[in-house]
């Protein structure tokens, strides 16, 4: 039987708001995001995705957000960390700027 809203804790309140914006969330992610994420952060992302967004800059973030957490997951093993740690980011970099091509073999 579900919770009457009235007891449901933060958290919980905020992971149901994310559920409706579950096409460019990480689903999987949902309860984790809703305990990393304000109530503040919901609102504005639940704003953008539902009025503040043209449809092609929606497909695009929901492309780019699943592509950085699939790369996190290849990368460590893990899920993307949020906010990502400078080391995290300074390896995104090489990852796709390495072009073998170029690698002077001396």
């Amino acid at each position: 039987m579900a919770k009457p809203k009235t007891s449901l804790t933060a958290v919980e309140r905020r992971a149901e708001e994310l559920d409706t914006i579950a096409a460019v969330l990480p689903i999987e992610r949902r309860d984790e995001l809703a305990e990393l994420l304000t109530d503040h952060d919901v609102e504005t992302l639940r704003h953008l995705v539902n009025q503040g967004m043209g449809d092609n800059t929606l497909r695009a973030l929901t492309s780019d957000l699943t592509y950085l957490e699939a790369w996190g997951l290849a990368a460590t093993g893990k899920s993307l960390p949020w906010p990502a740690p400078e080391a995290l980011l300074l390896k995104f970099v090489p990852h796709h700027l390495w072009d073998p091509e170029l690698v002077d073999p001396d």
